[in-house]
């Protein structure tokens, strides 16, 4: 793909840069930021703390990364990163994906939405040869990127999975009183364990508080509990160890990062790593210590954050972004993100491509049908 910094010229008065350098990539790290943060449904995965340390750290050979800037004048109005990873199918490019980046996107300054994404898009049909394809994982359902006139484009989309997320309550106390009562006697019952463990501490560390230094402390608690016993906590992985190490030291140079730790005597018994944004909070990764599992630690500490939250009104929402059944117990709100494929008309592969999906599409849609007509018919004999 090209990685010489070369200028692309499109039109509408912009120009594309297309960027696959670390130190060139840094060049746009102000300007990147300050997008993301005017873009409404930019998660902090589609950032430059997060797709430097990804394209550093995930993006190995023969792997290949670009990142598209376009420019209005010396103003950034849009980002594209992509990758063609050595397994891609022929032409076909797509968005960093893997389960530490789950939700990568175009950034799209508001007012130049349109012009910007046909520059970006355009531009991408000549990374490498026969570009025919791209694909977008887990994109939020209200991306303008879902919904944005591509007329050069067949465009396919399909409904990945929901999210979590918890509208910050006016009034905490009765928030907490709207949940089961059988979740409120928990969470009862384990603040009451909690009380007898010695001195008990809650603290949120943000802005310059926010040592990424405290990476092991919370490494280690994440590791203390079923992420430890199959191996998929940060602690486990030295590559993942140094991908979150730079992480948490881009998203702290940025303003962005928070530690939440709950802890007995000084020990973590509890933690999280989050990322503040716009007026969410990211809860991203979370951990307890499995030893101290009959206090509920990571129950007490999300519960704490909630009530902070509504004291301090600074948040409107926290965005858990994954789908896991505990959520339930808290009455969050859901959020579909979808799989997005796009592909080039006037080429004989995209067409292909898009004919076949929708052909699948067509015998899956025939197959549900067939099976409801089936038991229908079962049931009404």
């Amino acid at each position: 793909m090209d990685k010489t910094g070369r200028q692309h010229h499109a039109n509408g008065g912009i120009r594309v840069v297309a960027v696959g350098d670390l130190d060139e990539l840094a060049g746009f790290e102000t300007r990147w930021n300050d997008l993301v943060g005017r873009c409404p449904t930019a998660t902090p995965m589609s950032s430059f703390p997060w797709l430097y340390s990804y394209f550093r750290h995930f993006a190995k050979a023969p792997t290949t990364w670009v990142c598209l800037f376009a420019l209005r004048g010396d103003t950034l109005v849009g980002v594209l990163p992509l990758i063609r990873s050595g397994t891609s199918s022929a032409g076909t490019i797509r968005l960093p994906h893997n389960p530490h980046a789950i939700s990568v996107d175009a950034v799209l300054a508001p007012d130049a939405a349109t012009e910007a994404f046909h520059a970006l898009l355009e531009v991408a049909r000549n990374q490498g040869d026969r570009t025919t394809a791209i694909l977008f994982s887990r994109v939020r359902h209200d991306s303008p990127t879902l919904s944005l006139p591509t007329p050069m484009l067949f465009r396919s989309c399909q409904l990945a999975e929901e999210g979590a997320y918890l509208p910050v309550p006016e009034d905490f106390d009765e928030y907490r009183a709207s949940l089961s009562r059988n979740f409120r006697n928990n969470l009862n019952k384990a603040a009451n364990k909690l009380k007898r463990l010695p001195n008990v501490e809650t603290s949120i560390l943000a802005g310059s508080e926010a040592d990424p230094e405290l990476l092991p402390r919370f490494a280690s608690v994440e590791a203390a509990s079923w992420k430890g016993e199959i191996e998929t906590a940060i602690q486990c992985s030295p590559l993942l160890l140094d991908f979150y190490r730079d992480l948490t030291l881009q998203l702290h140079r940025t303003g962005w990062l928070e530690w939440q730790f709950l802890e007995t005597d000084g020990h973590p018994i509890a933690a999280n790593l989050c990322i503040r944004l716009r007026r969410s909070l990211f809860v991203w990764k979370l951990g307890y210590d499995a030893e101290y599992s009959r206090c509920s630690p990571g129950s007490l500490l999300l519960e704490h954050v909630v009530c902070q939250a509504s004291v301090d009104r600074t948040i409107d929402e926290i965005d858990l972004m994954t789908n896991q059944p505990w959520y339930n117990n808290w009455d969050m709100t859901w959020r579909p993100y979808n799989d997005f494929a796009a592909y080039w008309k006037g080429t004989l592969h995209g067409t292909a491509s898009y004919c076949a999906i929708r052909l699948k599409d067509r015998l899956r849609q025939n197959l549900v049908l067939r099976r409801i007509k089936d038991r229908l018919q079962r049931g009404a004999a």
